[in-house]
């Protein structure tokens, strides 16, 4: 990514250096695994086509201290989605066939939304 693309987010992403997985709510399965995440919305790794305007009831499961985790439940909404990882030299890199989705959190909980903020600030 370049300083101009990063420079247009309005919150800074935290990249993860390992595997935090995203579930389905509604579904009971696993959606993707979490590529990067900030206040305002996450990428995933996933091996479905995820439709742009599609809101999704979903949990974070985040990697904690001692290989403890976290979950963060929240509704996102899908903004983009594209085939393979948009970054190249990810650890979780895409097997083929699969797709990267970027989302907007749209609701979560006062809770939830602490959670996630020291995670991004502490991880």
């Amino acid at each position: 990514m370049t300083d101009t693309v990063l420079e247009k987010r309005r919150f800074p992403r935290k990249l993860l250096e390992e595997p935090a997985q995203v579930l389905d709510n509604d579904t009971g399965q696993l959606l993707g695994v979490l590529e990067d995440v900030s206040k305002g919305g996450f990428s995933l790794l996933t091996n479905q086509i995820i439709r742009q305007d599609e809101v999704r009831n979903i949990t974070l499961v985040l990697p904690g201290p001692q290989k403890s985790y976290h979950q963060v439940s929240l509704i996102a909404e899908c903004v983009w989605c594209q085939s393979g990882s948009k970054q190249g030299n990810s650890p979780s890199a895409p097997t083929p066939g699969s797709y990267a989705a970027g989302f907007q959190l749209r609701e979560i909980d006062e809770q939830d939304q602490v959670a996630l903020n020291y995670f991004i600030r502490d991880y």
